[in-house]
């Protein structure tokens, strides 16, 4: 049986400090590939940058090890996290978008329409973060916070992307709107940061537990209150993306007719997110439909309208 192989970049093996968990190839014609370093060897940093000057700007990985590569990619922002006092937030963005490819690879599921639509959200996502760059440093330190839990980091971008996803299909196609909802949603969860992490594993909670969860979304205004490039719908998201349809979210109760349109999309957008992903006081996954039908019999916890759009954008049009 062949074996079919899937491109990795060669600047992220370049980035790697240790042994490789996965064995990597080079391709040599169109069905021939070689292996150019096996499973637990060093890659030789001169070599790869040989690579390069021969415009060769990808490696190859057999797809069967696509799990060890996200691995991988796991290792590598945990290397930078704790590697440098100068985060290099381009090179995270581009290992956390590579990371996330992965995961809703899974989820797209043959969904031509939903794939493009999470590729160009991606891309959006990155834009966003150019909204606060006029106060980069304190840009710097949430991005460090954020990463500083590789799982938080995914998560908040994964949501992110689903977040403008939604958005535009629901009509928010106003350029500077959809930027406030991406980077809303990137930074929906960052009151986590100060929140105990082991809470976030736990499947029993006491009363005093659970209202120190219920405060992460006032955390989460503290943390950015001085930072220039963060408007006033961004903090609503944040503050606001826990309130329920039903009046019976955190932190103030909101009534549908009062919570802001854009934080119930990412609402939305987080709770299918954390479905679809193995939580700490879950034993797996949910697959996207599981996660839509909890969703659901969750009566009145989303807009039902703003639901029946995401579920049509999940489910959409296979492809034969």
């Amino acid at each position: 049986m062949n074996t079919a192989f899937s491109p990795v970049t060669t600047r992220f093996i370049y980035y790697f400090k240790g042994p490789l968990p996965f064995d990597v190839y080079i391709q040599l014609a169109d069905d021939k590939f070689t292996k150019v370093y096996h499973k637990q060897s060093l890659h030789d940093p001169e070599q790869i940058y040989r690579f390069e000057n021969k415009e060769v700007k990808k490696l190859f990985i057999a797809n069967e090890e696509k799990d060890l590569y996200g691995n991988f990619l796991v290792l590598l922002i945990d290397q930078f996290n704790q590697g440098s006092k100068a985060l290099d937030k381009e090179k995270m963005i581009d290992i956390i978008k590579t990371s996330l490819e992965l995961t809703y690879e899974k989820i797209v599921d043959k969904n031509e329409e939903l794939d493009k639509s999470l590729e160009g959200a991606s891309q959006q996502v990155i834009s966003a973060l150019l909204l606060i760059e006029e106060d980069m440093s304190a840009a710097m330190e949430i991005f460090r916070a954020l990463a500083g839990d590789v799982q938080l980091l995914k998560h908040s971008y994964m949501v992110a992307i689903f977040s403008i996803v939604l958005a535009k299909k629901l009509g928010f196609n106003n350029k500077k709107n959809l930027m406030a909802v991406g980077l809303g949603a990137l930074l929906h969860d960052v009151g986590h940061t100060r929140v105990n992490g082991d809470l976030f594993t736990k499947s029993n909670l006491t009363p005093k537990e659970w209202d120190d969860i219920k405060d992460h979304p006032h955390l989460g205004l503290k943390i950015i209150e001085n930072m220039k490039g963060i408007t006033s719908e961004i903090r609503y998201i944040i503050l606001q993306h826990h309130e329920q349809h039903n009046g019976r979210g955190y932190p103030n109760r909101l009534g549908n007719s009062v919570i802001f349109p854009p934080a119930k999309i990412v609402a939305i957008a987080d709770g299918f997110c954390s479905f679809v992903s193995k939580a700490g006081y879950r034993e797996s996954s949910c697959t996207p439909e599981q996660a839509l039908t909890l969703m659901k019999d969750d009566v009145g916890h989303y807009d039902p309208e703003y639901f029946d759009v995401f579920t049509q954008i999940i489910r959409g049009k296979k492809k034969a």
